[in-house]
């Protein structure tokens, strides 16, 4: 018996989670995330996922096992990303079956706090932003309007820069940042965008002072 695995769809680097329903297979699920982190090394075929449980004494009944998959393909973390050809050269057809193969659908999971109009309550974040920033500026009010062109500013280079981090081709840094959990990813992604909106933006302390009184 022979076995080949056959990949027509690879995981990105950085996905951007803004669901919060999404989010909390990554943060209250210990399921999901138990079986998201088994596919961190490499795609697996609902056996191999059924006996990562196995081997940590978390034994699952198959329909158990296809409620996880079903409910991160349905949060867009987990997909079909090829096949596991298992054949047998003895024989004339020599193929034997197909196995679907489950693998992430990217190596880093970005949980947004906010994504613009689709979040309710974006409006309060940045007021409290700019709210608690005066006070550490020192300033005496703030312009509201300049602010938010400011800071909308900053989450569109954000949001592009996020999918620049997908034509990283480093495999030290992907295998380092995989290690992280959800909320260090997001905090190291987070300070990355600042920097890189600091350093591209030469007037970034002039224009941040002006949207201040």
């Amino acid at each position: 018996m022979e076995t080949k695995d056959v990949i027509f769809t690879r995981e990105k680097l950085v996905k951007t989670i803004y669901d919060r329903d999404h989010a909390r297979c990554l943060q209250d699920d210990k399921n999901c995330l138990f079986l998201l982190n088994s596919l961190l090394e490499k795609p697996m075929t609902f056996m191999d996922i059924k006996m990562a449980f196995e081997e940590v004494d978390a034994t699952k009944s198959d329909k158990t096992i296809y409620g996880y998959l079903n409910k991160l393909k349905k949060a867009g973390l987990v997909m079909e990303a090829g096949k596991r050809v298992i054949s047998d050269p003895e024989r004339i057809d020599k193929r034997i079956r197909d196995l679907t193969l489950y693998s992430r659908t990217a190596k880093v999971f970005y949980i947004a706090l906010e994504s613009g109009s689709e979040t309710a309550h974006h409006d309060s974040y940045i007021s409290i932003i700019a709210k608690i920033t005066r006070i550490l500026l020192d300033r005496s009010g703030v312009d509201s309007n300049k602010f938010q062109e400011y800071y909308h500013e900053f989450a569109q280079q954000k949001r592009g820069d996020i999918e620049e981090l997908n034509k990283i081709d480093d495999k030290d840094i992907l295998t380092l940042l995989s290690s992280f959990d959800s909320r260090s990813v997001k905090y190291i992604i987070d300070t990355i965008c600042w920097l890189t909106f600091i350093g591209r933006k030469e007037k970034v302390h002039e224009d941040l002072i002006n949207s201040f009184k």
